[in-house]
């Protein structure tokens, strides 16, 4: 009986005397079972699988993130994809449709350009071709997003040439929208040729 009762009060000691651990400190922050006051380095045993095939509607994906407004900094936290409302990139299809001519010059997308990046891909141009011009020039056909105002705005038209009725054109296209918080803005980088197609351009010195 005795032999039992030293072993429970051993494990009961061992508990509460491990509750809350402290590296490369002396007194751990209350409400942490682990503070770390130091860097982190995993050797060897920790064993990580490939990453699973699907989408975030069919696996259950979550993140570790360190939080560096926490009090005090340094808190980890899950992030659950499927729980916010905005994922760091985010898909949208758009179709413009009764244009006049060919022309969409300026359309409003109304994304805050100071919470989003707006990239353009699957572009598609559907209905009537524009007639080439004199001496069989094509114009000069471009789509494009851009900010102004404070919001992403989108251009697709042929600047120099016109197609010849209204609401025979539709364009196709899909946006891609990136959350600014998952992205870091580098330096603009100028690259000269000398008038040659060929050459190199430096790397950001972020990177």
């Amino acid at each position: 009986m005795i032999k039992n009762l030293t072993l429970l009060l051993f494990l009961f000691c061992t508990t509460f005397g491990f509750s809350q651990v402290g590296i490369g400190t002396t007194s751990p922050t209350s409400g942490y079972e682990l503070d770390i006051n130091g860097s982190l380095l995993v050797q060897d045993e920790l064993k990580v699988g490939n990453f699973p095939d699907g989408t975030l509607q069919t696996n259950d994906y979550k993140f570790l993130v360190r939080l560096s407004n926490s009090v005090p900094p340094g808190e980890v936290a899950k992030l659950d994809l499927t729980q916010i409302p905005v994922a760091p990139v985010n898909i949208a299809d758009y179709k413009f449709t009764n244009l006049q001519r060919d022309n969409v010059t300026n359309v409003d997308l109304q994304f805050d350009a100071s919470k989003y990046i707006v990239g353009v891909a699957n572009f598609r141009y559907e209905g009537q071709s524009i007639p080439k011009g004199g001496n069989g020039a094509i114009g000069d056909f471009v789509y494009r997003v851009f900010v102004e105002g404070n919001t992403w705005h989108i251009e697709m038209r042929n600047r120099t040439l016109n197609a010849v009725a209204n609401n025979t054109i539709t364009y196709s296209v899909s946006l891609i929208i990136y959350d600014r918080k998952y992205f870091k803005s580098l330096s603009p980088i100028s690259v000269n040729l000398n008038g040659s197609n060929t050459g190199s351009a430096a790397a950001p010195t972020e990177l």
